[in-house]
Formats: C-alpha cells, structure tokens, sequence
C-alpha cells in the first residue's frame, strides 16, 4: 500500500515537525535569518503532491501555480516588498488548492455547480483578505466539510477510498493547523520557523489526501473525456 515517495513524504513531515516543536519547547534561539529560509525552502515539500497529481494537468498546474504564488509572497515578505499585493494572492491560492482538493476527494466526479463556487469563494478571498474572520471561516468551513467526509468514510468504507491515507491527511493536517493558527503572525519572534511547519504539514496532508483515490488502479487517472460530440457539458476532471 505504501510507496517509498508515500513513506519519504510521511518521514519528513513528521521528523520535521519533532524538530521545530523541540526547538521551540526548549525556546532555542533560531536566527531570523534561518527562519527566512526555512519559510521558503519549505515549499519544496509540494513537489511530490505535483508529481502525484501530474497526469491530471489542469489540477496539477492549479497546484504549482499556487505554490509558487506561496513562494512568492514569502520572499516579498522577507524582503519587505510589495507585501500588500502578494498576500491577497497566496490567500486566494491556498483557499483555492483546499477547497479544489475537498471537491476531488469527496466526488467522484466533480459536479459542475461546484466550479461557480470556486469562481465565488475566490472573489470573496480575493476581496476581503484582509479581514481575517472572513477567509478563515471559508477554510473553516472547508476544513469541517473534508473532516465530516472521512468520519463518514471511516463509518462507511469504500473500495474507491483508502481511509488510511484519509486518517494520515486528517491527522497532519489537523496537526499543520495547530502550528498555523500560533505562529503569531508576520512580525512574530518565531513566525518563521512555525509557520513553515505548517507549509510541510499542509502539502503532506494534500498528498495524503490524494492518495486514498481510487486504490483498486493505484492510479490518479481515469480515462479522459474533455467533451461530448457537441462540445459542451462536459470537463474533464481526470
């Protein structure tokens, strides 16, 4: 069931979040300097989340596009430019990424009426991200539809999903959460360092998520439909 990529991506999640969490327990000094890196090196860890979905094109660039957009607005934060531009984007991307990958993993086919919400949450994101209670009660909501999803898989298995790799998405990202909601914000001692945890955490918990799919192929795709004979009606989604 596990592959090595599965069992590097869980090593590293969790030994670099033993890591942090000792350092900060002990309130070792981490440079500033160290932090910087750490907050951008970490997106490194989306890499195998994009090789898992590549073959699913329009998924896997939404992804990297955002990752980069992540990567980015971390470096304008770093360097003090241009922040209040680069930060309603990585809001809207990270949003966009969470919910895209709920809407993968709880339906078998992605329903159509799903895509003018995505356009919605987006504009909202987009809008108000600088209202905290806002973006966050999206993700929120987000997160208790993905949560609510694998308790009812855990009560009700299916052979279309792995609720191992569901309880392991769970689990990371539950803990990934944790680290983002203390890091204190951008002008927090130890934001650097904390947040980061959460950049390793939450593309591993994505990782996971998309590996319970379909585990009688042990594969991402299906076959590709992009349209009927008329043209419309149909996405293709795999």
């Amino acid at each position: 069931m596990f592959k090595v990529l599965d069992i590097i991506k869980l090593t590293v999640a969790v030994l670099y979040t033993i890591i942090v969490s000792v350092l900060l327990a002990y309130d070792v000094e981490i440079d500033p300097s160290i932090q910087d890196y750490a907050i951008v090196l970490t997106h490194l860890t989306a890499i195998p989340l994009v090789i898992l979905i590549w073959d699913t094109q329009w998924i896997a660039w939404t992804i990297l596009i955002g990752v980069l957009v992540s990567v980015l607005f971390h470096v304008t934060l770093v360097f003090e430019w241009y922040v209040e531009r680069t930060e309603p984007m990585d809001i809207c991307f990270a949003n966009l990424t969470l919910i895209l990958v709920t809407i993968v993993i709880i339906f078998e086919k992605i329903p159509e009426w799903t895509l003018p919400i995505l356009f919605t949450v987006n504009a909202i994101n987009t809008t108000f991200w600088d209202t905290l209670w806002v973006y966050t009660s999206l993700s929120a909501l987000n997160n208790i539809l993905l949560i609510s999803y694998i308790i009812y898989r855990l009560c009700y298995p299916s052979n279309e999903r792995n609720t191992t790799f569901l309880v392991i998405a769970l689990t990371i990202g539950t803990t990934g959460s944790v680290f983002f909601l203390s890091d204190g914000g951008h002008n927090g001692e130890h934001y650097g360092i904390v947040h980061s945890v959460w950049h390793v955490c939450s593309y591993t918990a994505l990782y996971f998520a998309l590996r319970s799919l379909n585990t009688k192929t042990d594969t991402l795709r299906h076959e590709r439909v992009e349209f009927d004979v008329n043209f419309i009606n149909k996405i293709a989604y795999h």
